[in-house]
């Protein structure tokens, strides 16, 4: 059953925007921002989504081994390697702001890490034993508590629900970091690199957290012991 009383009648579009959060557009045709995370070819030469593994299933590149040696690797050569392909100057502005300034914690704070582990725990999982994507999803909705007590409950130690929650609570910091839980996990653009380039619509922190996990989607959690 559809979430909108005008769905199938002229009304649906204007109830969409209605029941959006403040300063995200609909989505469109566009760029999939899935796309620049996991492949060589971008999204010119590869129309994949994030996956389990490193290997492009459709043009077969395969990452460069960048955490084959933990003593050398620094978090602006992940960066730099992962979003490489992005050609919107915003978002490499950003970029490059939050490399330079990184003092070593993949985490926000310390709050976020404990909710973060605590999951992990209670699920009686191993970091090491389950998908880099599930754990970025967890990476994403511990990171803002409000986010988290409403969404904890449809965490899943195989999956998760997003149909079943409410984000009538939300801020907008929240809504970013829901959408691209959604796009991590599902495969499907919920959020646009536009967006999250945007300084006016995601602070610092909330760009952050969806830069990291984008990390641990790609990496795995190899992610957590970068230092430097």
């Amino acid at each position: 059953m559809s979430k909108l009383f005008m769905y199938g009648t002229s009304l649906e579009g204007i109830e969409q925007l209605m029941v959006m959060v403040p300063n995200f557009q609909p989505r469109r045709s566009g760029v999939v921002i899935n796309n620049y995370f996991n492949c060589e070819g971008g999204v010119k030469g590869c129309n994949s989504v994030i996956n389990f593994s490193n290997r492009c299933n459709d043009c077969e590149y395969i990452h460069s081994s960048f955490l084959s040696n933990m003593d050398k690797v620094r978090y602006k050569g992940l960066i730099n390697e992962c979003f490489r392909k992005i050609r919107n100057y915003s978002f490499k502005d950003r970029l490059k702001h939050l490399s330079d300034s990184f003092k070593g914690e993949v985490f926000l704070n310390s709050n976020h890490k404990e909710r973060f582990y605590c999951v992990i725990y209670e699920q009686d999982l191993h970091i090491y034993d389950i998908s880099s994507r599930y754990i970025a999803v967890i990476f994403l909705l511990t990171s803002d508590e409000t986010l988290w007590n409403l969404l904890e409950h449809t965490v899943k130690p195989n999956g998760f629900d997003f149909n079943k929650c409410s984000l009538k609570q939300i801020s907008t910091e929240g809504y970013a970091i829901y959408q691209m839980a959604k796009t991590i996990w599902t495969g499907k653009e919920s959020i646009e690199i536009s967006e999250i380039a945007d300084v006016d619509l995601i602070d610092d922190k909330t760009f952050k957290t969806i830069i990291n996990a984008s990390l641990i989607t790609r990496y795995g959690t190899d992610i957590f012991l970068i230092t430097k």
